[in-house]
């Protein structure tokens, strides 16, 4: 699995036996050297490059070595010989847990992960919260194999509310070298909230939601991962978030990237393939794709809806994104108004559906809302706020503003459709390998219109954290009282198909959806 999108490359660092046995403090820090100055930069120091030193002018070098060396503290972890009790963080007295480490740690730390689990089972305590100025450092040359970082644990996002997460970032963390698993319901692998951590050289699999989640204003940079294999998404990118997403691999997930609210990330040289859609862009986001590889995928390669507006390129700036036997649609744009820029790439126009200029001159910019504080709440400056019968703020209801309005309070959504030339290939494999049927229908049937007939959708919802993820997987949905019960009404679609397909994805969360045909 590896091997065919991860080639180890790895640093050796030969000195003579002669030099290295006269050198006793050498001899125990040799063989980290590679991996901690692949940490300096990050933490923000000095990087000293040993791999063009040759044995004769090794120890004369040493000074330097040793001077950026003991700027770097480093903490061993074992779960299977570490002891927390007697052990120190040393090679020889290693702890047993990343909790432990985390909780000991300075800035400045690499925390170094020998093979094996890190779970429950080995004393780990959910969610593991990432430290700033820290490192976690496992086998990068091999994208985490044997290096499993694998459970979840409640936390509580305040944008979100709670949430089942293995891992939280923190603002100049870094993660590398690691594989994150977390297979309890809904269970996300490293959930990122107004930070900026350095995630690179990880494997994200068996995540039963997403491997990564961006929320926030978060800024992290996320580098040469491999998203395989998740239950929704590899990596959702919300809120306001601009992470850059560099040289990652999607493969074999629900939709590979899914970018919603107001993101603008920049998305560069990926390649995101065999997913069910390759990128999901909705609501107002922005993102910049660049010289990514989008093939395989069992519908659409890039798919826009709402007012967003994916930036594929224009004539100063070509996209350079190549687009390869998608089943349906390169580009679905269909589900939106917008113009789409998209100069500059490689694929078939005549698998386009939607409005995309090939000649863009210009593309928007990213608009990113200020925000304001009241009662304790941070909320974007353009939304409305009324006083309740308590005289407390509360959130006015805002119309929904989609693709074809039927009235102020009502939307049309137009999911992608299949050509009906196409054939339609059963989807009931999830993708953690669980034979039983999934309930997101990934092939359409050519489109059930009956006139004058259309579909309401609403979810019934309890918690404050089922409203969270309606908002999330419908961003302009509204609350509302229907026969006397609080729901959440999504839309009202003329076409069923369309109605069907919102009804499997937000049931396919966990939520409680009702069809109401309209006459």
């Amino acid at each position: 699995m590896y091997s065919e999108y991860h080639p180890a490359q790895r640093w050796q660092l030969k000195l003579n036996s002669q030099v290295y046995r006269s050198n006793s403090s050498l001899k125990s820090v040799l063989p980290l050297v590679s991996s901690i100055l692949s940490f300096t930069l990050g933490l923000g120091l000095t990087g000293v490059t040993l791999l063009s030193i040759s044995p004769g002018k090794a120890l004369a070098q040493m000074p330097s070595v040793e001077s950026t060396v003991s700027q770097v503290k480093v903490l061993f972890v074992n779960p299977n010989g570490g002891n927390n009790t007697l052990g120190n963080g040393s090679e020889s007295a290693p702890l047993q847990t990343i909790t432990q480490a985390l909780r000991v740690a300075s800035p400045n730390t690499v925390i170094m992960l020998s093979p094996g689990i890190y779970s429950a089972d080995t004393g780990e305590i959910f969610p593991l919260k990432l430290k700033s100025g820290v490192a976690i450092q496992g086998d990068t040359g091999n994208k985490g194999q044997g290096i499993t970082i694998q459970g979840g644990g409640g936390f509580l996002s305040s944008s979100f509310g709670g949430q089942n997460v293995t891992i939280i970032g923190a603002d100049e963390a870094k993660l590398t070298g690691v594989t994150v698993t977390n297979s309890n319901p809904r269970g996300y692998g490293l959930w990122i909230e107004s930070s900026n951590p350095v995630i690179m050289n990880n494997t994200f699999t068996g995540n039963t939601q997403d491997g990564i989640s961006l929320t926030g204003d978060s800024a992290p940079t996320i580098s040469q991962n491999y998203f395989h294999r998740n239950g929704a998404n590899g990596m959702t990118i919300g809120g306001d978030s601009q992470p850059e997403v560099r040289e990652n691999v999607f493969d074999q997930t629900g939709f590979g990237i899914n970018i919603t609210q107001n993101a603008a990330p920049v998305v560069v040289s990926n390649q995101i393939q065999n997913n069910r859609s390759g990128i999901i862009v909705q609501a107002n986001a922005r993102p910049i794709l660049r010289n990514n590889l989008i093939q395989g995928n069992r519908e659409d390669g890039l798919v826009a809806i709402a007012q967003s507006i994916p930036n594929l390129g224009t004539i100063a700036e070509p996209g350079g994104n190549e687009f390869r036997n998608n089943a349906r649609h390169d580009i679905n744009a269909s589900a939106t108004k917008e113009i789409i820029p998209a100069a500059g790439n490689n694929l078939s126009q005549n698998r386009i559906a939607g409005k995309v200029d090939f000649n863009a001159q210009t593309a928007p910019a990213a608009n990113i809302p200020q925000r304001r504080t009241i009662a304790n709440r941070t909320i974007p400056s353009n939304e409305e706020i009324t006083s309740s019968a308590s005289g407390q703020p509360n959130q006015a209801n805002q119309s929904q503003m989609n693709y074809v309005r039927i009235d102020p309070n009502i939307v049309e959504f137009t999911a992608p459709q299949l050509p009906s030339s196409s054939a339609t290939p059963p989807f009931g494999e999830s993708p953690l390998g669980n034979t039983r049927p999934s309930p997101t229908t990934a092939y359409l049937p050519p489109a059930r219109v009956q006139p004058g007939v259309r579909y309401r959708v609403v979810v019934n919802v309890a918690t404050d954290q089922e409203r969270a993820i309606v908002r999330n997987l419908a961003p302009d949905a509204f609350p509302t009282i229907r026969q006397g019960r609080r729901v959440m009404q999504v839309g009202v679609f003329s076409d069923r198909n369309n109605a069907d397909e919102m009804v499997n994805i937000l049931n396919s969360n966990g939520l409680r959806t009702t069809l109401e045909p309209l006459n």
